[in-house]
């Protein structure tokens, strides 16, 4: 595998020796297809000058989990409160000391594009790119959705019900906020979402015709987006993301630690281009 990667880079380079027939600006238009860490994407591609082609165009990250985390919350109140009213209720479901939340971690990403390359050597299929993406659809890189077990669900209503108190619930503590476990699909939910502004910044450097002078041309890139405003999201309100992560877990203590200090999300991308005239 090392030896084909090695061997594909070289030929990008060594092929890339021809002129670049096909920078006339405005006389020409590619399109692509791509895949890389960033998910896989389409774009469109014009020459505007003989050094510079101007890109647009939307990649798509599917959403999946990419690990799970369990962490509980403190219970202790319901279930003294449980226990002083249960000599004459007869609960039937118990509360332990904390309840558990079962929590998948997501990444999922839409992004629109505008980027520019620059080939500052007429002789040669190596650029430089810069330029901007924009969330197509929400501005949330990392997301924690989380439900809790049916009996300490079961146990909530049960007390509220009997009691007549809809002021009891199972609610994660940080600081001085707390952040109450919603109904969602007949069962406690919790959500965490990291998210940041919706433009973000790119830069990267890769081998390649963006306008292939043949029907058919491949690229190969390597960059990284640049993101801003990063903030932490429970139950859709802020809160400082490190005392978010002493509370959730070590999985998302270790992932929110890195975005917090590395604002950047890598790159590496194979496009495959096909000339539309």
């Amino acid at each position: 595998m090392k030896r084909l990667f090695i061997t594909s880079f070289v030929a990008l380079f060594t092929l890339g020796m021809s002129a670049q027939d096909n920078m006339e600006p405005f006389k020409h238009l590619a399109v692509g297809v791509e895949a890389g860490l960033h998910g896989v994407g389409l774009e469109v591609a014009m020459p505007v000058h003989k050094h510079l082609v101007v890109r647009a165009g939307y990649n798509w990250v599917p959403s999946g989990d990419l690990v799970n985390a369990e962490f509980g919350i403190d219970t202790k109140d319901l279930k003294e409160a449980q226990q002083q009213y249960d000599p004459i209720m007869h609960f039937q479901h118990k509360f332990g000391d904390e309840a558990t939340i079962n929590a998948g971690m997501q990444v999922g990403l839409q992004n629109l594009k505008l980027m520019l390359n620059w080939y500052p050597f007429e002789s040669s299929r190596f650029y430089l790119a810069g330029g901007f993406y924009y969330a197509a659809n929400k501005n949330s890189f990392l997301s924690l959705h989380g439900n809790t077990t049916e009996e300490d669900w079961a146990a909530l209503q049960e007390l509220r019900q009997k009691t007549g108190d809809d002021s009891y619930e199972i609610a994660l503590e940080i600081g001085n906020e707390k952040y109450p476990v919603i109904e969602k699909d007949g069962c406690g939910y919790m959500q965490a979402d990291y998210k940041y502004d919706p433009l973000k910044y790119y830069i990267g450097l890769g081998l390649g015709r963006s306008v292939p002078n043949k029907r058919v041309g491949l690229q190969f890139e390597l960059g990284t987006m640049i993101y801003t405003g990063a903030k932490f999201y429970l139950q859709d309100k802020e809160v400082i993301m490190a005392d978010a992560a002493e509370q959730l877990g070590d999985q998302v203590k270790v992932i929110s630690e890195y975005v917090t200090k590395f604002p950047l999300y890598p790159q590496l991308t194979l496009r495959l281009n096909f000339l539309a005239f």
